[in-house]
């Protein structure tokens, strides 16, 4: 059953496990973008696995927010633990 995620802070303590949590961004027409995301607490950064193309990122909580549309989507009510 999918997990609404409401908060970056809610994101961190959900992708705060050994190899992360999937997650998914909704997009329209029900698609859907799918990563693997882990938060590492000691470097304050995440490590997001792009399923769709396989990239790799690993990126601090602000360019989280500067560089991904996952922020945008956990304010818009579309971005979900899988």
């Amino acid at each position: 059953m999918p997990t609404k995620v409401s908060s970056v802070e809610e994101l961190k303590e959900m992708a705060t496990v050994e190899g992360g949590a999937l997650f998914y961004i909704v997009l329209k027409y029900g698609l859907k973008s799918t990563k693997r995301i882990e938060w590492d607490p000691e470097s304050k950064s995440f490590c997001i696995l792009n399923q769709i193309d396989d990239t790799h990122e690993d990126l601090t909580e602000q360019e989280l927010a500067t560089e991904t549309n996952i922020v945008k989507a956990i304010e818009r009510g579309a971005f979900f633990k899988d």
